[in-house]
């Protein structure tokens, strides 16, 4: 069936770039430790070359802070598929699973959850490789623009490195690294978000479906069936809440460090783009704040609305005619509802992912690029 077949979106298709397969042989375990060291180790440079380089220029300063950082999400994420790799595939095989308990007249909507991640990590895939892509032309052009400027060859890296690498041998290398760093962390980032916000969005309709059959049911006493109907639906609800539970586990490390960094990122970005004036870059830092915002929203509003959705079925619980029920209904009904006005609250460390969260972080990001700006305003 469609469903079963598609998830989740691609299949984690991008990731082989990364050397993330389920049943890994030698070739593909060498390029899973490769790209971990090698994404690891751009955030040691870059804290190497913050020490070596004065500290004059505020804008470079944001700019290799905010790249520690981005780097810094990128390998939680990315260790995701490193220390927990059954635990991934075994939540997909979950998801999966659930589908014996939906109806046919119930799968379209997982249908359409998978259409639409398609196209979103169709989009996500643009934007970030616009972003690498960018980082790529301005490193050329400034390579060319400074050759010329002082007259003999002069070579530079879409990412600073604290040592000489002007040897064309040297460069090449350097380059190629820099270009696999970013391919990775675009394959990384889009497949650890993309695949989250698929999985969200299949709980909250999971929960929907519970809630649409709780409002359904007919358990007065006079049904021969009502026990086993009863029970059915509850079974379900159970089945839900334990993949909800399965996933937040599995998804706290990375929701953490994006959520507790994105208001830092953000304030580097903004801070960038009033600072500089070269239009290229800024279309560049415009590109790269959307992207940050939209990994920050796909958690947060994941996060509320599978919040939202499994408070409702409380609701419908209570909405149910249990006042015509056996007295053992009767105490299904309310054990039921106990549970259910418990709400599913995502979480990552203390932070809960929410839209409230996500104003917050917004705001302080605000306030942040007023502080950095008036440093820069200080004589």
């Amino acid at each position: 069936m469609f469903y079963q077949n598609e998830f989740p979106a691609y299949q984690f298709r991008y990731v082989r770039y990364c050397g993330i397969v389920e049943r890994p042989n030698r070739w593909y375990r060498c390029r899973q430790w490769f790209s971990f060291i090698l994404m690891g180790s751009f955030i040691p440079l870059h804290v190497l070359y913050l020490v070596k380089m004065p500290f004059f220029d505020l804008v470079v300063t944001c700019e290799e802070v905010m790249l520690i950082q981005l780097h810094a999400i990128v390998v939680v994420k990315y260790c995701l598929f490193i220390s927990h790799p059954h635990e991934m595939y075994n939540l997909v095989e979950s998801f999966k699973r659930m589908q014996k308990c939906i109806t046919p007249a119930e799968l379209p909507r997982f249908a359409k959850c998978n259409d639409v991640h398609v196209k979103l990590i169709r989009f996500y895939m643009i934007g970030a490789t616009i972003v690498v892509i960018s980082y790529v032309l301005i490193a050329i052009v400034t390579s060319v623009t400074l050759s010329l400027q002082e007259h003999h060859v002069h070579f530079v890296t879409p990412f600073s490195f604290p040592f000489n690498y002007q040897h064309p041998v040297l460069y090449s290398l350097c380059f190629l690294l820099n270009c696999d760093s970013m391919m990775l962390t675009i394959c990384t980032s889009v497949t650890i978000d993309v695949c989250y916000s698929e999985m969200a969005t299949n709980l909250a309709i999971h929960f929907d479906i519970v809630r649409e059959r709780f409002e359904r049911l007919d358990i007065s006493a006079d049904q021969p069936f009502a026990d086993r109907e009863l029970h059915k639906v509850i079974s379900y609800h159970s089945d839900v809440l334990a993949l909800a539970q399965k996933m937040t586990r599995l998804f706290q490390s990375s929701l953490f460090y994006c959520l507790f960094l994105v208001s830092t990122v953000l304030c580097l970005l903004g801070y960038e783009f009033v600072m500089l004036d070269n239009i290229y870059k800024r279309a560049q830092v415009v590109i790269m704040v959307v992207i940050i915002i939209g990994q920050a929203v796909i958690y947060t509003y994941h996060g509320s609305s599978i919040r939202d959705h499994s408070v409702n079925v409380a609701d419908s619980i209570y909405s149910t005619n249990w006042y015509e029920a056996t007295i053992s209904i009767r105490k299904q009904i309310l054990i039921s509802l106990m549970r259910a006005q418990k709400p599913i609250i995502i979480k990552g460390g203390f932070i809960e992912a929410s839209l409230p969260t996500l104003k917050k972080m917004l705001s302080s990001s605000a306030s942040y690029i007023a502080v950095l700006m008036s440093l820069e305003s200080d004589p």
